[in-house]
């Protein structure tokens, strides 16, 4: 069994898609249990909206809980723009673990994101012009990886594949082609701790002969009791609502006082809960979107979320969904957090981290998720769709 540290929901179900596109059998779980009967474990954390303390004691408990289990390698997966707290989690990891060094693969050239002689690119512009720099919770100002990843404990170094790897210390690769990816898992050694996207585990995957078979083919749609959460503050799918109006599909805006948490009560959130049930029950999808200025509040990310799954919790007391899209990965964890969902199994990989998925407890809701920073597919469309069976 590979076992796999996710440090949010979203990458969790990233991963997952990976090891489907190579035959693995796949569990994600929120903690972790006795062994099971799987190829691929991944535990998804909600690691990254943590403080750097916690997050590496959080790390140190799920490694040495993953140890016991004796998987054949226990993979971290990290933010693919070195987003989060990447050297107090390694640091944390490495320790539970007792290795002196990690490798860190967090470019993945198939979707434009190179580091090139230390810096990082995202599509061919330094990472700090990109919308990154605005980031909310992890803003980056620098496209310097050595700036970005930083530690008190070891030394951080950025070289080529071809390079001799330092006994000691944070390893960040170069990686500017997808030939490189496979050149760097070709290096990994039994003393280390490996870390990355899901473009270096898919070349890890390959490194140890297994076969890829492709996404699976099909369509991504919605319908009739279809809940879309556009969680994230990237805004690049600004236009998504518009594109569905009038077609059976509205949206649904937070409202003003519950976002900016001003005269905020009970009564406000049953209403717009009630609004989006009433909605559903007419045989509407519901498109949930948080568009409003911006305010300057150190708690306003996780009051969303909160405020999100408080929602998301009453709707599916009262209706049974058919499909819950959630965009970001600290979103998805608050909303299965209020539906009780600990484990998911994923069946599809529709295209480069956008996910669907099942959930023991709740058998006729198909769950698709995607990273915040993705885009959603360009073939995503309305279509009325039947309970699965």
């Amino acid at each position: 069994m590979i076992a796999v540290i996710a440090d949010d929901f979203t990458g969790a179900a990233e991963i997952g898609g990976v090891g489907l596109r190579y035959g693995l059998k796949v569990l994600i779980e929120t903690e972790v249990n006795h062994a099971t009967d799987v190829d691929l474990l991944v535990i998804a954390t909600d690691i990254r909206s943590l403080d750097t303390e916690r997050a590496a004691v959080e790390i140190t408990k799920i490694t040495c809980q993953l140890m016991e289990l004796k998987p054949v390698v226990i993979f971290k997966k990290i933010d693919s723009v070195l987003r989060g707290h990447v050297a107090a989690e390694l640091e944390a990891q490495m320790k539970a673990m007792g290795r002196a060094r990690a490798l860190i693969v967090a470019a993945n050239p198939s979707l434009g994101r190179t580091i090139v002689n230390g810096q990082y690119f995202v599509g061919g512009v330094p990472l700090a012009e990109t919308s990154f720099s605005d980031d909310p919770d992890f803003p980056v100002h620098t496209s310097v990886v050595t700036d970005i990843v930083t530690s008190d404990h070891f030394p951080v170094v950025s070289i080529e594949w071809s390079r001799e790897i330092p006994l000691s210390g944070l390893v960040i690769a170069n990686v500017a082609t997808p030939d490189d990816l496979r050149q760097w898992a070709g290096r990994i050694t039994s003393d280390m701790v490996i870390a990355g996207g899901s473009g270096f585990f898919s070349a890890y995957l390959q490194s140890l002969n297994y076969i890829e078979t492709g996404m699976c083919d099909t369509e991504l749609s919605f319908g009739n009791s279809s809940l879309f959460i556009l969680g994230s503050k990237f805004p690049k799918c600004m236009g998504l609502p518009e594109k569905f109006q009038g077609n059976d599909v509205v949206r649904s805006n937070m409202p003003e006082n519950v976002f900016r948490g001003q005269d905020y009560d009970d009564a406000s959130m049953e209403q717009w809960a009630r609004q989006i049930i009433n909605q559903l029950q007419a045989g509407l999808s519901v498109m949930v979107t948080i568009e409003h200025q911006p305010i300057q509040s150190p708690d306003l990310s996780l009051r969303i979320r909160e405020n999100i799954g408080k929602m998301v919790e009453k709707v599916a007391k009262n209706v049974a969904l058919n499909e819950l899209f959630i965009e970001g990965g600290a979103t998805a964890s608050v909303v299965f957090k209020y539906l009780g969902i600990s484990k998911l199994i994923p069946f599809c990989e529709v295209e480069f981290g956008v996910i669907q998925m099942r959930a023991p407890n709740y058998p006729n809701l198909c769950i698709t998720t995607k990273p915040g920073s993705y885009l959603w597919p360009e073939n995503l469309k309305f279509k009325k769709s039947e309970p699965i069976n």
